[in-house]
């Protein structure tokens, strides 16, 4: 195999892996009638509290529009607020609605057991050579972004 087919060899991998971490956890965010990109967004708002759309951005690899426009939605929804700051008026949080806070919790907590029950059925040196394997393949790709 020469490095052209090695390459897209690993980008068709991580794409497929990519689509079948989405299929799983769209399971778990349909049920609270979520896209993949909101629940994202809320599971980072639960996990860090209000941010700012330009953090959330970044967390999420996502342009601030498209970031806008998941927020535009969920404030429609009434699962999100928009606060300005106190301090400085252009700097605009946002922070997910209490009350959603705990129903996404839970299944965000249920998507969390449900990929330790896939892992599970991996044993350890398996899960060893995963890791491995990502944790090079993100060296690998932070070493080529920084030049």
């Amino acid at each position: 195999m020469n490095d052209i087919t090695k390459g897209m060899r690993i980008i068709e991998l991580v794409k497929d892996i990519m689509k079948a971490v989405k299929k799983i956890s769209r399971q778990q965010f349909d049920s609270l009638e979520l896209t993949a990109p909101q629940g994202m967004l809320l599971g980072h708002l639960c996990r860090y509290g209000r941010m700012k759309v330009s953090d959330l951005s970044q967390k999420m690899g996502l342009t601030n529009s498209t970031v806008s426009g998941i927020i535009d939605r969920l404030e429609k929804q009434g699962m999100v607020k928009r606060v300005r700051s106190q301090e400085d008026r252009r700097v605009v949080y946002v922070e997910i609605m209490p009350e959603v806070k705990g129903a996404f919790e839970k299944n965000f907590k249920d998507m969390e057991r449900k990929f330790e029950e896939i892992l599970s059925r991996a044993d350890e040196e398996e899960i060893n050579t995963i890791l491995t394997g990502l944790e090079t393949l993100k060296k690998v790709l932070e070493r080529y972004t920084k030049h």
